[in-house]
């Protein structure tokens, strides 16, 4: 389906599963396209949001047919551990068939009317799973309780097949796993259904999956941590309150993203069954994973070391604080100048040319393409330490700060263990930015 310019989401998204209505010749009445739409408008538009919106919804459903963009549709309308709940409009449908379990961090339990209902039951048969299950975030409770939602809506308006469908889409939206086209075959299979018919219905399901990680593939490495860094935020709520989260805060948030993505295999982000897509195309998409996932986790690991001596002040000078506080305020367009970090920086001594990779120096020197609600595009500490010390000695320092996280040293022990001036500098103009720790960083630094 085109874009339609000039119109709202909430227009654009009503006006997609209008047509597909129609595509299906279903013969709803506008009034009950309208409530669906708009339920799931508010769905995807909760403010903790930055990546799963409906801007990604919409880009999913380009060039889609009626099935897959009515499943595009639905696929994400339930994140809990963002929106901290089921949405407000689907809790009445979903509390007969799921319910929070006490005894496990996100978890929700199926419960026994999932086994009765007929059109529940379909549900789990297609995602593989059993009434009195607990499921999180992790195993897919989002996406199954995503696909309650819809089988739910649609029951009486499309047909059962249609509405496996639909399903078979959301449950092959569940990322980074590998055979999960043969499984989703085999629980077709069971169902009665023909091989035909199940062969468009996998296709179809590989299509939307590999759409809805379409940007691992991006010929733009700086888009790909755009979208990244959308994340973040996502799974880490103290960074909802950017002039607020701590030096940690931050390091935690980067850790737990460098940590998924250094262990990512490239083969698990894109999938290829019955044709969908060409194997050349699908090693092309594997081939650009490969190469944007390095470059993210070395990006990370920039930042993440930079961030560390950071922490690694603040701690010896008095404890976790404000990140701003220590660094200065993320720039607002039409604003003043704030005072950063940076600004107290001298030019750094370059490394070696053969340390450093101008497409990784672009990366922290010019920045993402855009900058975040919590965090600025170009990473100017990151940089400097980047360009001083080379990329071997800053990944060594990296490895070096995982003692610190894990309490293993010091936070003295592991500033003293990395090169002395440029330490020196940080301190300084951490002195600047944070003039209650001026005296204890002044002491500090007498021990560098």
């Amino acid at each position: 389906m085109p874009d339609a310019p000039g119109l709202s989401p909430v227009h654009r998204i009503i006006e997609c599963y209008t047509r597909a209505v129609e595509a299906l010749g279903l013969g709803v009445p506008p009034l009950f396209i309208e409530r669906w739409a708009v339920a799931v408008h508010q769905a995807l538009s909760s403010r903790a949001r930055e990546f799963h919106t409906h801007q990604h919804v919409l880009e999913l459903v380009r060039d889609a047919d009626a099935i897959e963009t009515i499943a595009a549709l639905y696929h994400d309308i339930v994140y809990v551990q963002v929106d901290l709940d089921v949405p407000t409009h689907y809790a009445e449908l979903l509390r007969p068939l799921l319910e929070r379990d006490p005894e496990t961090d996100h978890g929700w339990r199926l419960l026994p009317h999932t086994g009765t209902d007929p059109t529940a039951k379909d549900v789990l048969h297609i995602f593989g799973c059993k009434p009195g299950q607990v499921l999180t975030p992790f195993t897919g409770l989002n996406e199954l309780a995503s696909g309650l939602v819809a089988a739910k809506e649609l029951e009486g308006v499309l047909a059962r097949e249609q509405i496996l469908a639909v399903l078979a889409c959301i449950e092959a939206s569940i990322p980074f796993r590998d055979g999960e086209a043969v499984q989703l075959r085999d629980r077709l299979t069971a169902l009665g259904l023909g091989a035909e018919e199940i062969g468009v219905m996998v296709r179809r399901a590989t299509r939307l999956s590999n759409n809805d990680v379409g940007n691992f593939a991006d010929p733009d490495p700086a888009r790909f941590l755009d979208n990244t860094w959308k994340l973040l935020p996502e799974t880490n709520p103290s960074l909802h309150t950017p002039t607020t989260y701590s030096v940690r805060d931050y390091r935690v948030a980067l850790m737990k993203m460098e940590g998924f993505l250094s262990k990512l295999p490239p083969s698990r982000v894109f999938h290829t069954w019955g044709g969908e897509p060409p194997l050349a195309e699908h090693q092309r998409r594997i081939d650009a994973a490969a190469r944007n996932i390095d470059l993210a986790v070395r990006y990370m690991r920039c930042k993440l070391y930079s961030s560390s001596v950071v922490e690694a002040l603040a701690y010896e000078s008095g404890g976790d604080g404000p990140l701003p506080y220590f660094v200065g305020g993320t720039p607002e367009v039409g604003q003043p100048v704030m005072k950063r970090l940076e600004q107290y920086l001298p030019a750094p001594k370059p490394a070696p040319a053969d340390q450093v990779d101008p497409i990784l120096r672009q990366l922290l020197q010019g920045g993402r393409t855009t900058s975040s609600s919590f965090d600025m595009a170009p990473s100017p500490i990151a940089d400097f330490l980047y360009v001083a010390l080379g990329e071997a000695r800053l990944i060594k320092g990296f490895h070096e700060a995982k003692s610190l996280w894990e309490q293993k040293i010091s936070p003295r022990i592991f500033l003293s263990l990395q090169p002395r001036d440029e330490m020196l500098a940080i301190a300084t103009a951490c002195m600047e930015m944070a003039p209650t720790r001026a005296a204890a960083i002044a002491e500090l630094k007498k021990l560098l």
